[in-house]
């Protein structure tokens, strides 16, 4: 049974620089920096299709020739409408307003730079459940950090409060204020993920108000302050801000873990371990999974790999090396007698024979 969604279209912001986790995005959009061997911009498109959504607008910036080439590439073969137009935003809110002509009803915003398994459509139903301007995907988080904001929800799910990285002043005032309202959450680890499902008038605000530019900062206030209703849709899945190397790497793991339902990484999958195409072995090296291996791989002899490893195509690991939760990127090469742990290499680097690297990012 073919879907049919409500929603005319979606956008998803795919301009980032991706600055804090250089140098992996040096070369590379962060969009198109592989989890598990899938570039993250693709988490995103097939999030909005499974919704049965036919248009998508992909707004780009940083290196978007890649991104344009890559998406035309992959998807030319399928019944989607996908526009890329040139365009220099200067935040998310504007890049919204720049296609506003090419969104007809109400629009879907995504983030290609993250990994989600959020099930868009029952946030979607959420959302027409409601009579909001807009309904924003949160979830709990274990360990809150200063870089995230507050948000403070009604027992029906409105929010009252909207605060994206408050100051110290800011949070007292507002526990302060609210220390004896009759609220569903009110949390510091209540996180916004960067889905958003919205009405088609907001287009309006942005074009009478020129000065809303982020969504965060300037738009999501601006409609609390002027009593339109937005809401939060809070439920259980998994989200993770490749914002770093560390939390890029953390990602990779949970999917080869198995921690995100839905996503699994290409190839066929015997007991943890993905294998492409035309994969070499040597007799006396050892695998061990959970490791995704792509096409064209050459492992030597008493070489060692895993668990938790990604290996790209066309990537040879030279004789008596061990790579442990490491990612290697394409086209690469690990020296004879090296080690290679918890890092992450770039496409195109050959490490030399008998190095040590830990904890480490390397490109070309």
């Amino acid at each position: 049974m073919v879907k049919i969604s409500k929603i005319d279209c979606a956008v998803i912001l795919a301009g980032g620089k991706g600055s804090r986790l250089i140098p992996l995005t040096t070369h590379k959009p962060k969009p198109l920096v592989k989890v598990a061997l899938t570039p993250m911009i693709d988490f995103a498109i097939r999030q909005i299709v499974d919704t049965g959504v036919k248009k998508i607008v992909i707004a780009v910036k940083y290196l978007g020739e890649q991104i344009r080439d890559y998406v035309t590439d992959t998807y030319s073969n399928e019944d989607l409408e996908i526009i890329i137009p040139d365009m220099e935003p200067v935040g998310t809110a504007d890049a919204v307003r720049l296609v506003s002509d090419i969104i007809e009803g109400d629009f879907i915003v995504s983030m290609a730079d993250i990994v989600s398994n959020l099930p868009l459509q029952k946030m979607i139903d959420f959302f027409y459940s409601t009579d909001s301007y807009a309904t924003i995907s949160l979830k709990n988080i274990d360990f809150p950090t200063k870089k995230f904001g507050v948000i403070l929800l009604d027992k029906e799910q409105n929010i009252e409060i909207f605060l994206e990285k408050p100051k110290p002043e800011e949070m007292l005032f507002t526990t302060i204020a609210f220390a004896y309202r009759p609220v569903s959450e009110f949390h510091q680890n209540l996180v916004n993920t960067g889905v958003y499902v919205f009405k088609r008038r907001v287009l309006e605000i942005l074009e009478n108000f020129k000065d809303i530019n982020d969504f965060g900062q300037d738009l999501f206030p601006y409609l609390l302050q002027e009593k339109f209703k937005i809401n939060g849709y809070v439920d259980e899945y998994y989200w993770m801000d490749c914002g770093n190397i560390r939390s890029y790497l953390w990602a990779n793991w949970d999917v080869l873990r198995g921690f995100v339902e839905g996503i699994v990484p290409p190839g066929k999958n015997i007991n943890g371990f993905w294998k492409g195409e035309n994969v070499d072995i040597s007799p006396t090296a050892k695998i061990i999974p959970p490791v995704v291996f792509g096409n064209n791989i050459n492992i030597e002899d008493n070489v060692t790999i895993g668990p938790y490893s990604v290996i790209d195509d066309d990537v040879t690991v030279r004789a008596n090396s061990i790579v442990d939760h490491s990612i290697i990127w394409k086209s690469s090469e690990i020296g004879s007698d090296s080690f290679i742990e918890k890092s992450v290499i770039c496409d195109d680097v050959k490490i030399e024979k008998m190095r040590k690297v830990i904890n480490y990012s390397a490109i070309d």
